[in-house]
């Protein structure tokens, strides 16, 4: 090996011992960090029919990209000829090695530079010839890729996202490191093809066409090296970039298969954010993107999270946590864990005494149903009005829980990352609703509902109020008559999101309006903008991000906006110009009125008179 051959392969060289050794490192300490109880699921996880199926969802999503494909095709198309090309690019030209050499295992610059050293021979046979333009074929396809990305930079509509996401200063060095990287090659190969003849239907023609004299084949040495030193810059930026998710992809797959979650787990959060490729889409589907005050987005939060300094206490709290960018993710980063492990590192020391409520606590009449309306519903007593009639059109026995005091499920202390206040207020909340000796509990608050489910554990149902007045439905018992009001039904982020209720609160509405909405896509509701989890937004950016949705939801003579969230029938109804509605009392005005014995008793008595 001569003084170049050395000068050439040490940049590659040297960066790709330090990437190698810096994966190793971190992968170690992150598995290490792992909460016992989650490596005792990881390990558990390895069986042979698991690994197949993360091995199938690697190769699908880290180098194929299908998830960016059922959203974004050009941008789809511009991440997997990046990726799935290069990683052709190595497996084909290591074969073109084998081939050559005729040795299986070798040093990987042979490789790399595999044209840099076979130049001057004479390809022989059609086999070499094949090699020549297969791997000029998938140069193109990388090429082309790489143009879209540069593009990207200028209009980023044009591969379908509507706002350019903003790089800091390691991903900008480790991007042009990467897109030198081919063009380099590609330059290096058509002057090695314009000094040795030879190559493939690109670099052989680029060659020909250069036609260099021979005293200059300086020049394809330095091009050579150019590439070299792209490789290797590219590899000792990459722990502190963005690009850290080309790897880490396959880690993360398998701690997610494994149902290894992020909340509360240091490791796992670290295998979580380093996933992340910081591809944009997020910030797609991002109702605060049009809201440029504000940098609390997932993007920036994640991206802030990688870097040493961390994130600020305003980017951590300005969140909405409405997981429209955690059903979007193609990488399926849990963003919202990830935002609420922040929140509890910072707030859960705050101390809050719930011990007055057992004082202020009245007792509670024993019922069939406990109907719990949450702080939310309190604010919307129409709403309270609705069930109450629904309940005594159907003779329920049924109890209004929190009727003469307000009872807080604890989630808005959950999202602020108050665990332990969380907590005190599930204990005092729970007994509570559990000392009616309920067979059944009904809420009209999604909030409240998400929060049940999780971590009240009740020992009897807990449905939403759509789901009952659709199992009265399923009785036989139908409203009297379907209004011609036509409306538009919301789906909240808590309800569709967070609990999958799609079918339900439709189920209703084409019963008694008509729907112009029947049919829905999963996780595609937009917020309404009034959430609890945000305590930075100030309400007038609140009310932007309602009228933005509102234009989007309303169609052309629309009359009525239905709701199943009393949160969002709030917030709607400060920036709607018709007329918003929750789903109850829609239900409740189509019912026909059912008299009591002593009303009827006076109304045969008027008629008579």
């Amino acid at each position: 090996m001569t003084l170049l051959d050395t000068v050439l392969i040490l940049p590659f060289t040297a960066g790709l011992l330090f990437i190698l050794t810096v994966f190793a490192l971190k992968y170690y300490q992150w598995f290490r960090a792992l909460t016992p109880k989650n490596k005792l699921r990881m390990w558990k996880s390895l069986s042979l029919r698991s690994l197949l199926v993360s091995i199938l969802e690697i190769f699908r999503e880290c180098l194929l990209h299908l998830r960016i494909y059922r959203q974004k095709r050009r941008l789809w198309y511009m991440h997997m000829s990046l990726a799935f090309g290069w990683f052709l690019l190595i497996v084909i030209g290591h074969a073109e090695s084998v081939f050559s050499t005729g040795h299986i295992i070798s040093a990987p610059w042979k490789s790399v530079f595999f044209n840099y050293f076979s130049r001057g021979q004479e390809a022989t046979g059609w086999q070499q010839q094949f090699f020549n333009h297969l791997m000029d074929l998938l140069l193109l396809f990388i090429l082309s890729g790489l143009f879209l990305a540069v593009y990207k930079r200028i209009n980023s509509r044009l591969l379908g996202l509507k706002r350019r996401p903003l790089h800091n200063s390691p991903d900008r060095i480790a991007m042009t490191f990467l897109w030198l990287i081919f063009p380099a090659r590609f330059i290096a190969e058509a002057l090695n093809h314009s000094f040795y003849e030879g190559g493939g239907f690109m670099t052989g023609f680029f060659g020909n066409l250069m036609h260099l004299p021979g005293n200059m084949h300086f020049l394809s040495d330095t091009v050579w090296i150019l590439y070299s030193v792209s490789l290797g810059g590219f590899f000792f930026v990459l722990p502190w970039s963005r690009y850290m998710h080309i790897l880490t992809e396959i880690p993360h797959i398998l701690l997610k298969n494994a149902h290894i979650q992020a909340y509360q787990d240091e490791g796992c959060t670290e295998f979580h954010i380093h996933a992340c490729s910081s591809c944009g889409i997020c910030l797609n589907s991002c109702q605060m993107t049009n809201i440029t005050a504000y940098k609390g987005q997932s993007y920036y939060f994640i991206r802030n999270m990688r870097n040493i300094s961390g994130v600020c206490d305003r980017a951590i709290m300005n969140c909405m946590m409405c997981g429209r960018c955690l059903s979007d993710c193609p990488v399926q980063v849990d963003t919202l864990s990830i935002r609420l492990n922040e929140r509890i590192r910072r707030n859960n020391d705050l101390s809050f005494d719930y011990a007055y409520l057992e004082q202020t606590e009245q007792k509670i009449s024993p019922a069939r149903i406990a109907f719990f309306g949450g702080c939310m519903t309190q604010l919307s007593p129409a709403i309270i009005a609705s069930m109450k009639k629904i309940f005594s059109f159907y003779n329920e026995d049924y109890v209004l829980v929190d009727e003469t005091e307000a009872i807080c499920c604890g989630r808005p202390l959950y999202l602020s990352g108050q665990k332990q206040a969380y907590f005190d207020m599930i204990r005092h909340t729970r007994e509570r609703i559990l000392s009616c000796k309920p067979e059944l509990i009904v809420t009209s608050c999604p909030i409240c509902l998400t929060t049940f489910r999780n971590n009240y554990f009740f020992p009897v149902p807990v449905m939403h109020h759509s789901q009952y007045l659709v199992s009265m439905m399923q009785k036989g018992i139908f409203p009297a008559a379907r209004s011609n009001v036509k409306t538009i039904y919301h789906d909240p982020c808590e309800l569709g999101r967070y609990l999958g209720i799609y079918d339900e609160p439709r189920q209703v509405l084409i019963n008694t309006v008509d729907l112009q909405n029947p049919d829905f896509r999963q996780n595609d509701g937009l917020c309404c903008g009034g959430s609890i989890a945000d305590s930075e937004m100030d309400f007038r950016d609140k009310q932007e991000i309602a009228c933005n949705a509102l234009k989007q939801m309303i169609k052309p003579g629309t009359q009525l906006l239905a709701t199943s969230c009393p949160l969002c029938k709030i917030t709607f109804k400060t920036a709607s110009i018709i007329p918003v509605k929750d789903i109850a009392e829609i239900y409740a005005g189509a019912l026909p009125t059912r008299l009591t014995i002593e009303e009827f008793a006076e109304s045969e008595q008027m008629m008579q008179d």
